[in-house]
């Protein structure tokens, strides 16, 4: 093990004891930073659900990019040691990792011709989004929310002592395709793909399970609220899967955050629609008499209230994060997000007098059918929103997902893009009390090329 892996693992509180003597040894890779891996609620679900079975023995991996550099937390053995390499992907530009990775060990080759072992597995949010982009480099992919598939595939690889031969691989590959939100691209049917979904919540609650303060939300005990999203944006690929809301129990949340707040005061609400909670007030009421310091990472205009501002402020919050999306209500309309510019402006009054002290607003260029005015829009909306409170301004770029109503589009050209940017930046950023920053163009055309990426993209974007 490296030095710097034993320092991050001397740094972390509550960590799982390796196993001897398990079965089955499972690599668990998020191809990004300790970093951002560490500030991913799935990421620590899917650790600490292998590491419950007996047979498992799961350890994690990450991955520095910048310096194409593997971390090893764990015994730090060969990767080809393990039976399992799994990948939990939430990023398309991370597949590049992805591909890095598998080179590194050998392994960068198409279906059929690697070994008979270690399995290739990918999971993560964008799986459940295009199932097909990494799987002809992928003997397993997991499609949709994956607690209860993950206990289906555990329960019939234990019933294997080994697997040392090809044939034994097919028939494990054989029963792992009935799994539903289990695609095996050797013998699942493409167009049948389900995206599987967790039919009670509260039986998964999804919170932080290791605390470092090396994580995008230093010491701080993260907790899902919710699935799903019931407002329909048709650009959100999130809403489009899971369109279902799902919130989980009052008592369930309390008993998670209760287990948290032995480590940290600190807690952090996750979810699409955290404002459409509905226990919400009833929840910052009782974090606020157990003294934690309460924060989310965006709220909804349409929902939010006094009493969530107001807690968020109470407990040491001074920026919450809107997302109007267009600057136009015309443009907003036509995204099914329909919020008038009298209204984001008194919610930010509402914010004001309810202590918080900036507010961040986040928009996107780029949109189908946006126009000259739309740009335009938004630096109205913004020169009247600095009138209340400091704001800082985050352009995004729409990227066009699979699933959801925009699939069909395509990105904007890279000229009028930042030709947008330009023209928002110079109207913008030397504006007293505005901070302004927008998405790199670069990345926003490969993550659109990446997103819409069939079956044998990659075979010919690598040329194998």
């Amino acid at each position: 093990m490296s030095n710097y892996s034993s320092f991050l693992i001397s740094k972390e509180i509550n960590t799982v004891p390796l196993k001897k003597n398990a079965r089955f040894k499972i690599a668990l890779i998020y191809p990004n930073t300790y970093r951002v891996g560490m500030s991913n609620l799935g990421f620590h679900s899917v650790y600490y659900q292998l590491n419950q079975h007996e047979d498992a023995l799961c350890e994690r991996f990450f991955y520095e990019p910048a310096k194409r550099q593997l971390l090893s937390l764990g015994n730090s053995t060969s990767l080809k040691s393990f039976d399992i390499i799994a990948f939990s992907i939430s990023y398309e530009l991370d597949y590049l990792s992805f591909f890095n990775i598998l080179e590194s060990i050998e392994l960068l080759t198409p279906n059929g011709q690697r070994p008979v072992m270690p399995l290739i597995i990918v999971g993560g949010i964008v799986t459940s989004f295009n199932a097909l982009a990494l799987s002809k480099f992928s003997d397993v992919v997991f499609t949709g929310e994956a607690e209860e598939s993950l206990q289906d595939f555990m329960q019939i690889l234990a019933s294997y002592s080994q697997i040392d031969s090809q044939k034994k691989k097919q028939k494990l590959l054989i029963e792992l395709a009935e799994i539903k939100g289990i695609f095996v691209p050797e013998y699942s049917n493409p167009d049948r793909t389900e995206v599987s979904f967790v039919k009670d919540v509260n039986l998964y609650p999804t919170s932080t399970r290791i605390f470092t303060a090396r994580t995008e939300f230093p010491n701080t005990f993260l907790t899902e609220v919710s699935r799903g999203c019931p407002w329909h944006c048709r650009f959100c690929a999130t809403g489009s899967v899971y369109n279902r809301f799902r919130p989980r129990k009052l008592d369930v949340l309390t008993s998670e955050i209760d287990f948290g707040l032995r480590y940290t005061l600190k807690v952090g609400l996750v979810g699409a629609a955290i404002s459409d909670y509905p226990d919400i007030e009833q929840l910052v009421e009782w974090l606020m008499r157990k003294n934690a310091r309460i924060s989310v990472s965006s709220l909804r205009i349409e929902s939010v209230n006094p009493v969530l501002l107001r807690a968020l402020a109470d407990t040491g919050q001074r920026t919450v994060t809107f997302a109007p999306e267009a600057g136009s209500e015309r443009l907003r309309g036509y995204l099914n997000k329909k919020i008038s510019n009298a209204e984001i402006l008194e919610k930010i009054e509402l914010a004001k007098k309810c202590g918080i002290k900036k507010v961040k607003l986040y928009f996107m260029i780029g949109l189908p059918t946006e126009e000259d005015n739309d740009v335009e829009a938004i630096v109205e909306l913004a020169k009247h929103a600095v009138g209340i409170l400091p704001i800082k301004v985050h352009i995004g770029i729409f990227v066009p997902k699979p699933k959801t109503s925009f699939s069909r589009e395509k990105i904007a050209g890279k000229k009028i893009l930042l030709s947008k940017i330009r023209y928002l930046r110079q109207h913008l950023a030397a504006k007293k009390s505005i901070e302004f920053n927008a998405r790199k163009v670069k990345e926003a055309v490969q993550e659109a090329l990446f997103s819409t990426a069939d079956e044998h993209f990659f075979k010919e974007f690598l040329r194998l």
